[in-house]
Parts: structure tokens; sequence; C-alpha cells
């Protein structure tokens, strides 16, 4: 297949580079030192499963040079989609899958407004991976999940192909028949989890031993449920005290990508996760103080980080 990696950060680099040792045909899109090194050296990927590289490996920094491919693996920042759904148009053919691999809810509807509802695959995934330098990519965590399924609920051919290929890559990849919900299982987890620990400066496995934090956690993580619940999406009724006690067992040292981002005085995902909570909610009147808060304190620190840039 002829797959391009919009962009190749920690999550599409990783993904990107399992697929072309896969022996798909695959062109990465970066730009600056990362894409001079991947040009002159190849990715180099470092994993919890071993280590490989992708030499020689084909990158560009203009979508448009690419032309038209099969599968376009959408991993940028939630507060690009729009503008790199635009970028990556001249890619899409009649049958391109773009498969959003973002955090949120909203990418499928922003991606279909720009492409069509008929390309987009989402596929909610879990994973600790980033560039660590220009054209190295390290993968952490212990666990790589990712889920793929349609937005009308069918298992196709295209997600049991995508599905074969991680599995493939030693990713624990599952096809869901129930999608959206997967994506707001994963805002569940990562909106209330990454917000509070970026908010305090602190890592979750120091954190969440503290009682008051934990209780934290679960109201944030019931302020989602309770959400999704009315927008009709159907979670597993235990999902918060699983994914409560997912938290308190992070390894050391992790720590969620808005954590880094802020910590590097870049630009925020807040919009998507908290910022998503609260304005979900806020239409069917829900209310979300714990996911309010979050997003009226970290929001400012995107704004700097936006007018910096």
């Amino acid at each position: 297949m002829k797959v391009a990696v919009m962009a190749t950060g920690g999550v599409g680099g990783f993904l990107g580079s399992l697929l072309a040792k896969n022996g798909n045909d695959v062109t990465f899109i970066a730009r600056g030192a990362h894409l001079d090194a991947i040009r002159a050296n190849g990715l180099t990927v470092s994993t919890i499963k071993g280590d490989f590289s992708v030499r020689p490996a084909r990158a560009t920094d203009n979508p448009g040079e690419v032309g038209s491919v099969d599968w376009v693996l959408f991993a940028v920042k939630t507060f690009d989609t729009e503008n790199a759904a635009h970028a990556l148009r001249p890619m899409i053919g009649a049958n391109t899958t773009v498969v959003t691999f973002q955090n949120g809810v909203d990418s499928p509807d922003i991606l279909a407004r720009v492409i069509g509802a008929q390309h987009i695959l989402p596929a909610p995934i879990q994973v600790e991976s980033t560039i660590t330098a220009p054209g190295v990519i390290a993968q952490t965590s212990s666990f790589r999940t990712v889920v793929v399924g349609e937005m009308n609920r069918a298992i196709t051919p295209r997600v049991e192909w995508l599905v074969d290929q991680l599995t493939q890559g030693g990713v624990d990849a599952s096809a869901s028949d129930q999608m959206p919900a997967p994506l707001w299982a994963k805002l569940l987890f990562l909106a209330s989890f990454s917000g509070i620990t970026t908010l305090a400066r602190t890592e979750g496995s120091i954190l969440f031993k503290i009682p008051d934090a934990q209780t934290l956690l679960r109201a944030a993580m019931q302020e989602v449920f309770d959400v999704a619940s009315a927008y009709g999406v159907q979670l597993a009724p235990d999902l918060v005290e699983q994914r409560l006690k997912f938290s308190m067992n992070i390894q050391p040292g992790m720590t969620s990508s808005m954590h880094k981002d802020l910590l590097k005085n870049n630009r925020l995902e807040i919009d998507a996760l908290s910022g998503a909570v609260v304005r979900l909610g806020a239409a069917k009147q829900i209310a979300t103080p714990v996911h309010q808060t979050i997003f009226v304190a970290l929001k400012p620190e995107d704004e700097r980080a936006q007018r910096k840039a």
C-alpha cells in the first residue's frame, strides 16, 4: 500500500515506521531538522519490543509532492487539524483512507468537513512515543493500544487491514463496532489524567499517591462519562474505576504529552481535551466543574505559547 504520514511526530513516526517495516511504500511528512535527518539517515525507532530503522526513508515537507495515496496516517496536534486537513488534500484519491489517531472526539467531524466523511477512519491510540532527536523516535510506554472502527460501526476490510498491519508490528490493535465509544473512552482518561497532572506540574505516579488527587481524578472522569451518556454514547459501566486503577499504576517517569508541551512552552491541546468536555457538557446542561477549572487554568498557557510561535 502507498502510505503518507501526516505528520512524523512521535505517534505518526512510530506507526508509519511499523507500516514501512511491513513492506508498505511510506512517505514521511516532516519539517526542519527532523526532515533533514530522515532524508539523510532514515528514521530510527526504539520501542519496548526492540529497535529498528527505516533506511532509506522517503520524506518531504510538501504533501503536494506525494500524489494520491491509499492511506494517510493523520497524527497532527489537534489545534492544527483543519490546516493540516486542507494541506493533505492533494494526497486524497477516490479510495484514500485517512486514519485519525488524534486526541479528543472532534477530529473525525473536522476532517469530514474538509475531505469527506467517506475517507475518515478513527483509531484512538494510547501510547507514549516522542521525537528524542532529529530522525529518532522513542516509544517508551509499556502499553501501545489502538482501537480501529468505522463511525457507522461496520467492520470493513479497511478496518481489518489496519488492525492486521499494526498487530504485525506488535501493537495491541483491535477492531470495534462501537465507535465513537472508544474515542470517548480515551477522552475520559486522557482529558482527566493529563489535565490534572499538567495543572499540578507533577507526574501521575507521584501525584496520585495523594488520596485527594485520586478523588479529583475520579470526579474528572465521571464528568466525561456523564457528558458521553448525554450524547447517547454507551461506555462500560465500570470504566471510571477501570481507568482510575490504570492511573494508579502508571509507571514512574511517564507523563502526558500535554504535560511535556507545557514544560517546553509549546501549545497545549487543551481545547480538544478539557475544553471539549466543558463545551459539549454545556450544550447538554451537564456541569463539568473539574474540567472547567483545568481549562480556565491552562488555556492562558496555550495562548501564550501561540503568541510566541
